[in-house]
């Protein structure tokens, strides 16, 4: 049985980012990989993970850092600014540790399935938490650790100073649940609301001793007593006003930094729209990039980016599409292609496309050593000195690389910012993909077209320059056998029957694949059509045809359907001309055609009561020249059926049958 998935990504996200600031030296990829985790899982706050994959985490963890509490640091790393980011704003804003821990009972669900937190108030500046687990949950000590470091990290949001934490009851020492209690130093509102109460009661308690010992004595006492409380409420008041002020700065701050965020991804949004309005108008690649690049430029906060593409071969990265460089910085560019095959340093662009991996550099020359010495000293031309590489990939094919840089301005390239280019990233290698791909579309069609005007060239020879000589031949054929007939050794006048009526049935080919060809080519005319009246009137004349034959037609009336009159009667003349044909045996035939519900959809039918057909064969029904019916028995093409189902198919709709050997058929049309 799999594990649940009971702790969210954000939870190993902020391992993460402890490992970036505080252990350069440890790969994340190694710790993910160890775990079967991967990064864009993290990444994603709606991803969890399983209890096996946060022991292997921890475990790849403890021993790549060599730090076995670091449960504990990472739990107290999230009260950092790199960990919570506007959220910490937030949490400032409820003006102490207390709201805090107030909120663990409903945020512990965004974080953790497998227990829930209760906490109780047991004092102005304690609190317990306690921690239940859920039925069949199984969590490791470093997991407690990792707990009481967050327990900490509440208190240090507001305060420098450790709080006190103690764990008189753990799962992992026999108790039922864990249990903890938290206590740390009063601030100096605190005091001061203290003071007056402890100042408030002891003056009201001297008051009335006074009063009652000794009134003479009362006033002088009230002179001074009263004076001090007022000092005391408006020193008290001038605390609580001063964490006020502070709360709404904060607060607003917070506020401030949302709304920018909002802008941004507003912006970004804006962008990635933007993008699919320049694929839906251009078809070039060159055009699409050169007008994406632009849209960059404008939108985002970087001084110089380019885009950069593969060969067709992927031996050589070129640049398609830049902004933000001179003239002569573009000509350096341009003229730079990074390879993807060569030996030696591969450079972090390369290494980007081909490991597809986003890199974020601060100071080039501290991976100089890593980078080749041409493309060195294109850095050092272009004066690079911090940079983002970010590949482009659609569908697991590396397409191109995206990189930017802020080479002017000097802002400092952050986390957010790769983060937000490996959002844009993605989109530029779907315009990319959808225009290559309508491209090749565009070049099909040109070929098909091409294609279909050479059948048409072969259809009109066939229907013109072949016909002529057939018809020359059956002439001759009748001519020699009304003049020679008397003179012509057996069994030359049969040979000349057959010879004659293989022109006949060769004629009757090549008019069908002639119907055929028509069919396919001909557009669509769309009306409401009478289907009913349709059938009857190629019913009529079928047994105008044939008036000796004794066949019965049972056509339901009101079939209506939407579209085209005159290849929907070459459908019914079809399977109409079929049922007459295979019920040629029967004595008393019967044809009906009508609707019917059949698995849930309504499709129309013909159904006979003639010699039917063998199920195991079915499949070849619809398929040119394929007849389950010796030439013998029944005459025919085996052009036909192969018309209905393209004039079908152009419909949208579908046609399928069903059949009993010497029990007749039925047809089923779904349009």
């Amino acid at each position: 049985m799999d594990s649940p998935p009971l702790y969210n990504s954000r939870i190993f996200d902020t391992y993460l980012k402890l490992l970036a600031q505080r252990y350069p030296h440890v790969r994340a990829d190694d710790v993910l990989s160890h775990a079967g985790m991967s990064v864009h899982e993290v990444a994603d706050p709606g991803h969890w993970f399983t209890q096996q994959q946060a022991d292997r985490f921890y475990e790849a963890l403890a021993r790549m850092t060599g730090t076995p509490d670091i449960a504990r640091e990472a739990g107290r790393f999230a009260a950092s600014p790199e960990a919570l980011g506007l959220v910490r704003q937030y949490i400032l804003g409820l003006v102490g540790p207390a709201r805090g821990y107030a909120l663990l009972n409903r945020a512990a669900a965004f974080f953790t399935r497998s227990s829930t937190f209760e906490s109780r108030k047991m004092g102005d500046n304690r609190i317990e938490v306690s921690v239940r687990f859920r039925p069949g949950v199984s969590e490791r000590p470093y997991q407690c650790a990792n707990r009481m470091g967050f327990l900490e990290a509440l208190v240090l949001i507001f305060s420098r100073r450790l709080p006190e934490i103690e764990h008189p009851e753990c799962i992992f020492r026999g108790g039922e649940i864990c249990r903890y209690v938290i206590s740390w130093p009063r601030g100096r509102a605190d005091l001061w609301r203290t003071g007056r109460r402890w100042g408030l009661l002891g003056g009201s308690v001297l008051g009335l001793a006074t009063l009652l010992l000794s009134p003479s004595l009362f006033p002088p006492v009230a002179a001074v007593v009263i004076p001090l409380i007022l000092l005391l409420f408006l020193a008290a008041e001038r605390a609580e006003n001063k964490d006020l002020s502070a709360t709404l700065d904060t607060l607003r701050d917070s506020a401030d930094k949302l709304l920018g965020q909002c802008q941004s991804n507003s912006d970004n949004a804006l962008l990635v729209s933007e993008i699919g309005q320049v694929v839906s108008s251009k078809s070039d690649i060159g055009q699409i990039l050169t007008s994406i690049a632009a849209l960059l430029e404008k939108r985002l906060d970087y001084d110089r980016g380019v885009i950069m593409m593969a060969d067709a071969d992927g031996s050589t990265l070129r640049v398609l599409a830049s902004f933000g460089f001179d003239e002569a910085g573009r000509r350096v560019i341009h003229d730079t292609p990074i390879a993807l095959d060569g030996i030696g340093p591969r450079g972090v662009v390369a290494a980007s496309f081909l490991d597809q991996k986003p890199f974020l550099v601060n100071d080039l020359d501290e991976i100089g050593h890593l980078i080749p010495p041409l493309h060195r000293e294109v850095g050092r031309r272009l004066d690079i000195r911090s940079f983002i590489s970010c590949p482009i990939v659609c569908e697991g094919q590396s397409l191109g690389v995206l990189a930017v840089d802020t080479n002017r301005t000097g802002r400092p390239l952050l986390q957010s910012d790769l983060s937000l280019l490996m959002g844009i990233a993605p989109v530029i290698g779907i315009s990319i993909h959808n225009a290559e791909h309508l491209a090749r579309e565009q070049r099909q069609a040109a070929l098909l077209e091409v294609a279909n005007q050479e059948l048409e060239a072969f259809c009109y020879t066939v229907a013109h320059d072949l016909q002529a000589p057939l018809r020359a031949i059956n002439g001759y054929c009748a001519v020699i056998r009304e003049e020679c007939g008397d003179r012509l050794p057996l069994p030359a006048p049969a040979y000349f029957s057959r010879i004659g009526a293989a022109a006949v049935r060769m004629g009757e080919l090549i008019d069908d694949l002639l119907a055929l060809y028509r069919v396919t080519r001909r557009d669509l005319a769309w009306e409401e059509i009478d289907l009913s009246a349709l059938a009857g009137e190629v019913a009529g004349e079928l047994q105008q045809r044939e008036p000796g034959r004794a066949v019965e037609f049972a056509i339901a009336a009101g079939i209506t359907v939407r579209g085209d009159r005159q290849l929907l009667r070459i459908a019914l003349e079809n399977l109409l001309g079929n049922a007459w044909k295979y019920t040629g045996t029967r004595c008393v035939a019967l044809i009906e055609f009508g609707t019917a519900e059949v698995g849930g959809v309504s499709a129309c039918f013909i159904r006979d009561n003639g010699t039917g057909f063998d199920m195991r064969y079915a499949d070849k029904l619809f398929r040119p020249f394929q007849r389950l019916h010796r030439d013998g028995e029944f005459e025919g093409t085996g052009i036909g059926l192969a018309t209905v189902y393209r004039i079908v198919t152009r419909h949208g709709g579908r046609i399928w049958a069903q059949a009993e050997e010497g029990r007749g058929a039925v047809f089923y049309i779904a349009l």
